[in-house]
């Protein structure tokens, strides 16, 4: 029976979810063509990595968190943004792994930006 509950409550929150997004929408075209630049999985949660830039030109690196689901009764299927509290685990590694990679990836950029600078 909680399952029954628990599936309802997903489809509900799906179709709340979607509404949500719709109007959402109206962001730049140029944010919503690009695709992340890493995406780490773990279970049915992931992060997606971004490569961002301020007005002022600065660049960086954040990361979205999304949690895949699949409604039994219609095998509909899409992403949220709400989380289970048995998602814990999975959340605290995700986050764990996409923050090193983040620093990683600009350390590596750090060590090369002095190699570009250098004139020829």
């Amino acid at each position: 029976m909680w399952q029954s509950v628990l599936f309802d409550f997903i489809d509900q929150e799906v179709f709340m979810n979607e509404q949500t997004e719709a109007k959402g929408k109206k962001k730049d075209a140029d944010s919503e063509n690009m695709d992340p630049v890493h995406v780490i999985r773990k279970g049915a949660i992931a992060a997606s990595i971004w490569q961002r830039q301020s007005p002022s030109g600065f660049a960086y690196y954040d990361y979205s968190i999304s949690r895949s689901w699949k409604a039994m009764s219609s095998d509909k299927t899409g992403y949220s943004k709400n989380y289970f509290s048995t998602n814990q685990a999975d959340l605290i590694e995700i986050i764990q792994k996409a923050s090193a990679w983040i620093i990683e990836k600009q350390e590596s950029e750090q060590k090369a930006a002095p190699e570009m600078l250098v004139p020829a």
